[in-house]
């Protein structure tokens, strides 16, 4: 069995909800957990987006948030950076909540897992009001809000897959006004991806001249390369000047960047 915290979602999950927090804790089976998270990852993208919903497990001691993007699934241990976000199906889930996936990999052998149809629990209702509330004696506590979002899709990068040398200096930039940096920045703050599957870049820009690059991974992978910006005009034209390879992001449109080649869309802002 696995307690369940469903933030932001409606009673059936097919919502999202930004006004209703976390919801009270349940305790459900396998089975209905994957029927919750099949729901769960065809949410609307506009709710997704405006709602920042999310589920919170606890299984084994062990406590994990689960988002979804594109109507995929990513698997994130916030008490642990070090671990590698996965982009798993349900029942993928389950083998990593119930550590049969960890057992897998370390005895060398795939991962068993059902059919996608075995066990599976199809009924309608609403999946947070069918259990009685059972708080795990330690209840869980998780990171709110965007930063959240940020390690649920952080897989993680290799500094030579941008296609630069390391060492390169910071272009220089014509330096903005002290009301249009503060505009600017607001307005760039996000999360900005090439897309959603292992493999695929992303760049965070957060306040304060901050940023983080990371690459989506499906299995394992190094730490997210964390840096900074200062933000400015090149040829005209607003960029962010990096300590990083490859030395320049440049805006390109409203939710939109370029770095290294590569044309990078926003996930979500403030």
């Amino acid at each position: 069995m696995f307690y369940v915290t469903c933030v932001n979602l409606s009673a059936d999950a097919r919502n999202g909800d930004a006004g209703c927090g976390p919801r009270r804790t349940v305790e459900m089976s396998a089975d209905r957990l994957v029927a919750l998270l099949e729901v769960f990852a065809q949410i609307d993208a506009g709710e997704n987006n405006a709602a920042d919903p999310e589920i919170r497990i606890e299984s084994r001691r062990n406590r994990f948030v689960i988002r979804t993007a594109q109507k995929k699934l990513f698997l994130n241990n916030p008490r642990n950076l070090t671990e590698p976000t996965y982009v798993l199906s349900p029942r993928e889930i389950i083998a990593e909540l119930d550590g049969s996936a960890a057992e897998a990999r370390r005895m060398a052998a795939p991962v068993p897992l059902p059919s996608a149809t075995e066990g599976r629990t199809t009924g309608a209702g609403d999946f947070l009001n069918e259990f009685p509330a059972r708080a795990p004696a330690n209840p869980p506590s998780f990171p709110f809000g965007f930063l959240a979002l940020v390690f649920a899709l952080s897989g993680y990068i290799v500094y030579a897959e941008f296609f630069a040398a390391p060492g390169d200096e910071r272009p220089a930039l014509v330096p903005l006004s002290a009301p249009e940096l503060v505009a600017e920045e607001s307005s760039l703050t996000g999360a900005y991806m090439t897309g959603t599957e292992p493999g695929h870049h992303g760049i965070v820009i957060l306040a304060g001249g901050r940023l983080e690059l990371f690459r989506v991974n499906a299995r394992g992978g190094p730490g997210t390369v964390y840096g900074t910006y200062r933000l400015g005009r090149k040829n005209g034209e607003l960029a962010l000047s990096i300590d990083q390879p490859g030395g320049l992001i440049k805006v390109t449109g409203r939710d939109a960047l370029e770095y290294c080649g590569e044309t990078y869309r926003r996930i979500r802002g403030r």
